[in-house]
């Protein structure tokens, strides 16, 4: 299944996001049945030999694998892409250079500057580029970012993107600073034409943000989904005792 007919500006695919570096895990998030799966590299625990099974788990669950980078770095960027991934969330995107200069680690020459060299994978669709926004600078230039030729969209940090707008992050996304530029974010890359992502800790909190228009929302991570899970578990035991 191709990335672009899973996330496209238009769409609403659901997705989640690995953080535990197992690819029994990635295996079982992909089988969960999201419509995407993101391999995290810049907070999860992943290296790149567990990178390199995940997305083989992912794709053999028959799920589009893209991974959140670590870094603007090309070797970083091109190495996820050469280890299987359909596609790249890139963090911290501050202007329209920055995101051209990600869009070019992404591309072979001449078009870019990305070096030949996949471990797997044989697709000739180009990767999916995402610049993600969560600081007050991306925020203040993403007219010009979403303009970028070659970025197929943006994806929003709201944690990050709340402590640059000088509030706390949360668990739900509730503060109006932050709610005010989800909407101007979403508004731009509609305008450009662009696919527009947004990331939420909760199933919850995806549900009430799928319908506004985002062409793609993160449901949570493993993790933290575990965990709460676990804890639901056992105190329904201890409270039934």
């Amino acid at each position: 299944m191709s990335v672009r007919d899973v996330i496209h500006p238009g769409g609403s695919a659901i997705g989640l996001w690995c953080t535990i570096p197992s690819p029994a895990a990635a295996e079982l998030v992909a089988r969960s049945g999201p419509d995407y799966v993101v391999v995290d590299q810049q907070h999860g625990a992943v290296s790149p030999g567990e990178l390199l099974a995940m997305t083989q788990a992912i794709h053999g669950a028959g799920r589009p694998a893209l991974v959140r980078v670590g870094s603007h770095d090309p070797w970083v960027i091109g190495h996820a892409l050469d280890l299987g991934a359909d596609g790249v969330i890139v963090p911290l995107v501050d202007s329209a250079a920055e995101a051209a200069a990600i869009v070019s680690a992404c591309r072979y020459q001449p078009a870019g500057r990305r070096s030949w060299g996949r471990v797997r994978g044989t697709s000739e669709e180009e990767p999916l580029v995402l610049a993600m926004i969560e600081t007050r600078a991306g925020l203040e230039a993403v007219g010009e970012i979403v303009a970028t030729e070659g970025l197929d969209g943006v994806y929003i940090g709201p944690s990050d993107l709340s402590l640059g707008l000088g509030a706390h992050p949360t668990p739900r996304i509730e503060h109006a600073v932050v709610l005010d530029a989800i909407a101007t974010i979403r508004a731009a890359a509609e305008g450009a034409g662009v696919v527009c992502g947004l990331h939420c800790l909760s199933g919850e909190d995806a549900a009430r943000f799928a319908p506004e228009g985002f062409s793609m929302v993160t449901a949570g991570a493993d993790g933290g989904l575990l965990r709460a899970a676990l804890a639901a578990a056992l105190a329904t035991a201890r409270g039934a005792g």
